[in-house]
């Protein structure tokens, strides 16, 4: 992305010194751990009414607007802040902000069991699930205006799997009346409570559809067949990048998730149970078969084993494709990057065992250790393993930072018990615009943009400034 002019709002800071955050105020405790990644079932809870814009502190940086009462959750798109209240005492209530002026738009009672699945440029999707006596799964997907907030189709049982590249809606298809349940693990492989164990579903039959983002109307579908794996590859959520089916012969069917249809067909020279599989660098595939086995990387072109990683705790954790053609494998210590040819170490990044972002020609990565939540400890590498550069004293705003579309995350750092600055950090040297300050800004703040506003939650408090 192309930068502009810096704007007047923003200045730079020399952050190469170590700083340490001060103490917590014990009034004041900081909010609890929030999700990751923007997950389907980030729960929609509350939102919104406009205070004043902050006067203390330097008035350039002062928020645009800033809005209050309990907002848990803010997510942004098509020029709105979509964020959540309770209205009263207990009654959740999802809102629609027009982010250049805080206005509300819309707002909508949210019912029990509905949980925020997506917000686009078209508007918000929300999943709601239940579970009968029986445990017998229902649910469904409502498509919400994102003018007026009402629905503008539904669907029923459903689960939301992720937005397509084409604008689709893939969905998961519940079991009907009568069918039965996707069952449980195959336990003949090892213990579901080993987490060094690989274990595959049993057999069971899925189905799968994309549907039409305005309208709901099924565009394509697929039904796999029991002793077939299906794989949703993802970098990030809900953004579906590939579909793939591997069966017990080792016949791999690769489909474009736009249209469904089937764009390859690779022969594996393998057979038996899979336990999981998932797209590879170009022209591999990766496999995991049942049990304590390890990983198997393929090539698609001979179909022939190229080489066999033996892995470590826990089963899920593997190769990753990085840096175009290479793979990483992220572990309690560090990571570990591999040659995608022979599955050889090619350097590690000792220490840092976190992901923010993947340019292609370097990492972009955090320590994350035990008890640790927001990690002050940047750094960016090349493809050959170098250290571009590490910064310290800086704290991520995290949870949507890897759908911004800015060429960098959000961070933030205290400058006193109760005021904190926001910026935005620059991949290429590390250096940080601060765009923002708040005079009440402590926790574990989340940002999101959209059109030309950044909104940072808070403690409850949503703060916007200009996009930088």
């Amino acid at each position: 992305m192309e930068r502009g002019p810096v704007p007047e709002a923003v200045i730079e800071l020399d952050i190469s010194t170590p700083w340490e955050p001060p103490d917590a105020p014990r009034s004041r405790p900081a909010r609890g751990r929030p999700g990751r990644r923007l997950a389907a079932g980030l729960a929609v809870l509350a939102v919104a009414a406009l205070l004043p814009a902050a006067a203390a502190g330097p008035h350039r940086l002062a928020p645009a607007y800033s809005s209050n009462f309990q907002v848990l959750a803010v997510n942004a798109g098509g020029g709105r802040f979509i964020v959540s209240r309770y209205s009263g005492a207990t009654k959740p209530t999802l809102v629609a902000l027009d982010a250049r002026d805080g206005r509300t738009l819309w707002q909508r009672p949210v019912e029990p069991d509905e949980n925020l699945a997506a917000v686009d440029e078209q508007g918000p999707l929300v999943q709601v699930e239940r579970a009968d006596e029986n445990g017998v799964q229902a649910g469904l997907i409502r498509a919400l205006d994102a003018e007026t907030g009402a629905v503008r189709w539904e669907r029923t049982q459903v689960r939301m799997v992720g937005l397509t590249p084409a604008g689709l809606v893939l969905v998961w298809q519940l079991p009907g009346p009568g069918e039965p349940a996707p069952g449980g693990f195959d336990t003949s492989y090892g213990s579901p409570d080993d987490p060094q164990t690989a274990l595959p579903l049993l057999p069971h039959r899925e189905r799968y559809a994309a549907l039409d983002r305005r309208t709901g109307a099924v565009v394509w579908s697929v039904e796999v067949p029991p002793g077939t794996v299906p794989a949703i590859f993802m970098v990030d959520h809900p953004r579906i990048l590939g579909f793939s089916e591997l069966d017990e012969h080792g016949v791999l069917r690769v489909r474009d998730p736009g249209s469904g249809a089937v764009t390859g067909t690779y022969q594996l020279q393998r057979s038996g149970v899979v336990a999981r599989h998932q797209a590879g660098v170009p022209g591999q595939v990766v496999v995991w078969p049942p049990g304590k086995q390890g990983v198997d990387v393929f090539d698609l072109a001979s179909g022939r084993r190229l080489w066999h990683w033996a892995g470590e705790a826990p089963a899920w954790n593997g190769p990753v494709p990085c840096l175009r053609v290479r793979y990483c494998i992220f572990g309690a210590s560090g990571t570990d990057v591999l040659d995608a040819a022979t599955g050889a170490r090619l350097w590690r990044a000792s220490g840092y065992s976190a992901l923010m972002s993947d340019s292609g020609d370097r990492l972009l990565m955090y320590r994350q250790v035990a008890n640790e939540f927001h990690p002050d400890d940047i750094a960016a590498f090349d493809s050959r393993g170098a250290l571009l550069w590490r910064r310290q004293g800086w704290l991520l705003a995290i949870d949507n930072y890897r759908f911004m579309s800015l060429p960098g995350p959000f961070v933030w750092r205290p400058v006193s018990n109760t005021a904190a600055i926001v910026g935005r950090i620059d991949p290429a040297d590390g250096s940080v615009a601060v765009f923002g300050r708040s005079e009440d800004f402590y926790g574990s703040p989340q940002c999101a943009a959209t059109g030309d506003r950044v909104g940072c939650l808070a403690l409850g408090v949503l703060h916007v400034w200009p996009r930088p």
